[in-house]
């Protein structure tokens, strides 16, 4: 009885401790460096007696996570075409504030892209062609504005595929000799059929067909950190799935305008396109 009394104790001393260590698992978050560069990500640390304090940039509400104890950080998205020079967050808790960052300068390069035969409607769209992508835009535009307020620990991404990287994030687009909107994620090579993986635990907000994207699904992380997938063969989840890290959602493909088999694979912080890899922890 004496020795089963022992053990009883040393069990509640052992969930005790557990008790006591939780707080700092909640606390788990996205690890990333700073980046504050055009399509990075600005990292600005804050110190809060509030519970649930709020941040916003450009009137728009960012990803806030608590580090520890009263320690707050904020990830800000930085659209591509930010200017450089000194930007300032607003964050609310028991009042406003204003906190500024810096803005750092970043060329990115140029790539010039062929489009032949079909695909050259990829290029100058049709009247029939136009009225689809009229539809599609609000659709599209919705699913990058989704804020949802449940904060996720631990949340560092993975590569959703193995493939070499044929396209980085960033470059000045020319296609057919036209200037166009700067690339917007990576380009994975693979083949037709290859898995594509979840990088992180989310929600599937949208899936379908389009006309640029092809065969897209839409993943929602949290506080307005969504994810994309383009050009995919076959899609493998529903809409209001919740998935995990590492599940399989759809297969490599080469649906919408894309010259070959690769997944585009974008990521949007407070409705900005960001560098995917500065989320990725190998």
């Amino acid at each position: 009885m004496e020795k089963f009394t022992q053990k009883l104790r040393k069990l509640i001393k052992i969930k005790l401790i557990l008790l006591m260590l939780l707080p700092n698992i909640l606390w788990a978050s996205i690890t990333v460096e700073n980046t504050a560069i055009p399509g990075g990500i600005a990292v600005i640390n804050f110190e809060t007696n509030h519970t649930d304090p709020k941040a916003f940039y450009g009137g728009i509400e960012l990803y806030v996570q608590k580090i520890k104890d009263n320690h707050y950080q904020v990830l800000v998205g930085i659209p591509l075409l930010t200017k450089p020079g000194v930007k300032h967050i607003i964050v609310k808790d028991f009042s406003s504030k204003n906190i500024e960052f810096n803005v750092a300068e970043h060329n990115y390069k140029e790539q010039h892209i062929t489009l032949k035969g079909k695909k050259k409607k990829y290029v100058n769209p049709n009247l029939k062609h136009m009225e689809r992508i009229k539809r599609e835009r609000p659709i599209l535009s919705a699913a990058r504005k989704i804020f949802s307020n449940k904060k996720l620990a631990s949340m560092n991404f993975i590569r959703p595929v193995d493939g070499v990287t044929t396209s980085p994030f960033g470059l000045k687009r020319f296609y057919n000799g036209e200037p166009r909107r700067p690339h917007t994620g990576l380009d994975f090579a693979g083949d037709i059929g290859a898995p594509i993986l979840a990088p992180a635990d989310g929600k599937v907000i949208l899936t379908g067909n389009f006309f640029f994207n092809g065969n897209a699904v839409f993943i929602d992380h949290s506080q307005g950190l969504i994810s994309v997938y383009i050009h995919m063969n076959e899609i493998l989840v529903e809409e209001g799935q919740h998935i995990k890290q590492g599940d399989k959602i759809g297969t490599i493909g080469q649906t919408g305008r894309a010259t070959g088999a690769h997944l585009h694979w974008g990521v949007y912080l407070n409705q900005t396109v960001v560098n995917p890899n500065i989320l990725i922890k190998e």
